[in-house]
C-alpha cells in the first residue's frame, strides 16, 4: 500500500512525521464526521531514505500489515460485543431471568466492548515498535 505525502518534521530516532492526503474516497462515507474539509493526516514512519523537510516522499505499508491492524481495531471488538450480546442472552435464560434480558444481554456486550478497546489500547503500546506496523518511507518523489 503506497501513499504519497510530504515531510513536516524530522526526528533523531531514524523516524519522520509526514503530512498526507487521505483517499478521495474517506471523506464521501461521512462516518467520521471529518468530510472533505479534512482530508489530511500525519503518520510517523521510518525515514529509510533520509528525507529532509519539505520533500515529498512516498510510504509504505504492507497490505497484509494494513489489513491485520484493522482486523485488531474492528474486528475484535465487535466478536467481543457480539459473544457478550448472545452469551449473556443465553446465560441471563439459564439463571431464570425472564425480564429485560436484551436489556441486560446489550449492556453485558457494551461492557466486553468497552473491555476490549481498553486492552487493545494496552497492547497499542508493544505495537507501536513492531516493525511491521510502522510505515516505512521509501523514496523521495520529485515533484
Amino acid at each position: 500500500m503506497n501513499q504519497v505525502g510530504k515531510v513536516v518534521e524530522v526526528f533523531k530516532n531514524n523516524r519522520a512525521k509526514v503530512l498526507m492526503k487521505k483517499h478521495a474516497a474517506c471523506g464521501e462515507c461521512g462516518a467520521c464526521q471529518h468530510g472533505e474539509e479534512n482530508m489530511k493526516l500525519n503518520i510517523v514512519g521510518f525515514n529509510k531514505v533520509n528525507a529532509k523537510i519539505g520533500d515529498t516522499v512516498e510510504v509504505d505499508m504492507e497490505t497484509a500489515n494494513v489489513l491485520g491492524a484493522a482486523f485488531i481495531m474492528y474486528v475484535i471488538p465487535l466478536f467481543f460485543m457480539v459473544v457478550g450480546i448472545v452469551g449473556g442472552n443465553y446465560f441471563l435464560k439459564k439463571l431464570g431471568y425472564t425480564t429485560n434480558i436484551d436489556m441486560y444481554s446489550a449492556g453485558i456486550g457494551f461492557i466486553l466492548l468497552a473491555i476490549s478497546f481498553f486492552s487493545i489500547r494496552l497492547y497499542e503500546r508493544k505495537l507501536k515498535d513492531d516493525k511491521r506496523y510502522i510505515p516505512v518511507i521509501s523514496k523521495i518523489v520529485e515533484e
